[in-house]
């Protein structure tokens, strides 16, 4: 099993200054879980109202491919220099 990421670093440069952040996503991933089961009943009623144009069920599996999605960015590290910029995503 694939679990989301903890950490997110974030590093902006220059040829003077040098920023880096450490992101603790831990911190959000109760927040989205309380809003997951708020959202539970209206996506549960958007997907019997939608069930007849046939997006019931894109409805419905929605959140598990966006938790998917999200497990699927650890490990995730993007560099991009250009001349002496350097931007860095990286996530943990």
């Amino acid at each position: 099993m694939n679990y989301p990421p903890l950490f997110m670093r974030l590093g902006i440069g220059g040829q003077r200054r040098r920023l880096s952040l450490w992101l603790p996503l831990f911190l959000l991933w109760p927040v989205a879980a309380a809003l997951a089961i708020v959202l539970t009943p209206v996506v549960l009623l958007a997907a019997l109202i939608l069930w007849s144009l046939s997006w019931g069920k894109t409805v419905l599996l929605s959140g598990p491919w966006l938790l998917g999605c999200l497990c699927a960015l650890r490990g995730l590290e993007v560099n991009l220099n250009r001349g002496n910029r350097l931007l860095l995503i990286s996530f943990r």
